[in-house]
């Protein structure tokens, strides 16, 4: 995995916009991701970063603005030209997305096999290797269907970096979890951060999230970006809308 030049974003947008079902849901967005660090996108319900997260490798293209993947504009790409750029960025779902006719094993394969690769035992190492990194060793043939909700996870982001990715975009990753599943995956989350060095994403509602993982926040609000800096800064900002944000979750904690 060839590293990227510290000066170049991984990420740039530009006064992206964006409506579904006829409502503005991202109103002039602009931000930049580094290259090899964690930035942790915060907001409340509706504030636009599952949407925003789409935007970054192309699942959702956008009314108007830009989107550059390590200094390339990716608006105006085919798919067929997207399918590079999103070679190098893993995915991890909300809903974990595990196709569930597959094995575990199985749905670790599977990109690799999208990928081009055809080395079978390859596949396999690969997939042990992955399993093993996020503490599910030796599952490969158990069937989604059986997993708890903590696993289901795992195996998504067993599954998102099984091709090595340059990026790892994490949607909600502790969404429907009890607190105690919920640091696990965080922790996991971190543990991948300092292991394969990659720039990541992370979208999330969960502060204690934001305080483990965060080299850069992105505070989101009705669409816009309210706040762009340290995680330090946010959390000693006066602004009325992050204070709500931040009562808000201490209350829910405890």
């Amino acid at each position: 995995m060839m590293a990227m030049p510290a000066s170049i974003p991984f990420f740039e947008v530009e006064n992206l916009q964006q409506t579904l079902g006829g409502h503005a849901i991202l109103r002039g967005v602009s931000l930049s991701v580094p290259s090899g660090k964690t930035t942790v996108v915060l907001g409340g319900s509706g504030a636009g970063k599952s949407v925003l997260l789409k935007h970054l490798n192309g699942l959702i293209r956008p009314l108007s603005g830009s989107i550059k993947v390590k200094g390339r504009e990716i608006s105006d790409l085919t798919e067929r030209e997207m399918t590079g750029i999103r070679r190098t960025i893993g995915v991890l779902f909300q809903d974990g997305a595990l196709f569930d006719s597959m094995s575990i094993g199985e749905n670790i394969a599977f990109p690799q096999r999208e990928a081009g690769e055809r080395d079978e035992a390859k596949i396999q190492h690969r997939v042990a290797e992955v399993l093993t990194l996020v503490g599910l060793s030796g599952q490969e043939a158990k069937m989604p269907a059986s997993l708890s909700g903590g696993m289901r996870k795992r195996v998504s982001l067993a599954r998102a970096i099984a091709i090595k990715p340059e990026c790892l975009l994490y949607d909600e990753p502790t969404a429907g979890l009890d607190p105690i599943l919920s640091e696990s995956i965080t922790h996991l989350i971190s543990t991948m951060k300092e292991e394969l060095k990659v720039t990541s994403v992370v979208v999330t509602h969960n502060l204690g999230a934001m305080r483990l993982l965060a080299d850069q926040v992105i505070f989101l609000k009705d669409g816009e970006v309210h706040y762009a800096g340290s995680p330090a800064g946010l959390e000693e900002s006066e602004d009325e809308s992050i204070r709500n944000f931040i009562s808000a979750d201490a209350m829910g904690r405890g």
